[in-house]
């Protein structure tokens, strides 16, 4: 039986789940790397921070760009948005995997073009306890990991476009999206959350957000059709169906459009060697 993506208890916990936390030297394992669900926790969102500066290059092919990998900062990679890993030498590096229910982290790379902060003085430490305690269980440990991801995670909400006030101001609307947006939401629907006009909702949103609630509801759906389309044998159509897209041509439009590819393309990783990245 497949596992339900949707409703897991692990993605409505209302914390940090780090799955993986080390600190390693990295080489030529890491080097033209296609990620794919075989070999890599692909759903996991994940937090790096490089350690050295010995001059080895480490590069990370994204859906949208391409990012060097330097020391003294730090880098949030959405989750489905790594393609592939290239490195000339080594690096002495931190990473963490991780999930959360948090609505924000999901639809990060819709709504920030932010992909990496700067280190501070704590910033090794921060690691250094989630490392040590992600795999303890006890009180202690867990409230030691969920501080220190909410520390290295508050830089990226901070130094994005996105206004830290809205998740506070919004997050009871952001919350029903998250338990609805299989369904067909009206603006009116999500106004009457907030008791606020129709007119007022869509206009505040879109400030706050940058995208309209309807294109927030339909990335929604397209992060869960990722995963689905990566973590299960569901045909195309029955993805669509059950993420809330009433027409299959619309879904695959709208998948192609987000992504580059089409959805069995993607399932497949099968992405053209010629995308036009950048650094």
């Amino acid at each position: 039986m497949q596992k339900d993506f949707l409703f897991s208890e692990e993605r409505t916990s209302g914390e940090f789940n780090v799955s993986f936390a080390e600190r390693r030297v990295i080489g030529e394992e890491w080097n033209l790397v296609e990620w794919n669900r075989k070999h890599h926790e692909i759903d996991c969102h994940r937090l790096y921070y490089r350690a050295d500066d010995n001059g080895g290059k480490a590069v990370l092919t994204l859906l949208d760009k391409k990012i060097e990998l330097v020391a003294n900062k730090v880098y949030f990679i959405p989750a489905f948005s790594v393609l592939q890993s290239e490195i000339d030498g080594q690096m002495d590096k931190y990473y963490i995997h991780f999930r959360s229910n948090n609505m924000l982290f999901g639809l990060y790379r819709y709504l920030s073009g932010e992909y990496q902060v700067d280190a501070n003085d704590i910033t090794q430490k921060l690691f250094d306890t989630v490392v040590e305690n992600y795999n303890l269980n006890t009180e202690q440990s867990k409230m030691k990991v969920q501080g220190a991801m909410n520390l290295l995670l508050a830089e990226f909400i901070s130094q994005s476009s996105i206004n830290s006030h809205a998740l506070v101001k919004y997050k009871s609307v952001l919350e029903y999206i998250e338990k609805n947006y299989r369904k067909d939401i009206s603006v009116n629907e999500l106004a009457s959350v907030m008791n606020v006009s129709p007119t007022y909702f869509a206009n505040s949103f879109k400030k706050a957000f940058h995208i309209s609630p309807k294109q927030y509801i339909l990335n929604k759906r397209l992060t869960e059709s990722q995963q689905l389309l990566l973590e299960t044998d569901m045909s195309v159509k029955e993805i669509a169906y059950l993420v809330g897209f009433e027409n299959e041509n619309y879904f695959s439009e709208f998948f192609a459009q987000k992504t580059g590819v089409s959805a069995l393309k993607y399932r497949k990783r099968a992405f053209p060697k010629n995308r036009d990245c950048i650094l």
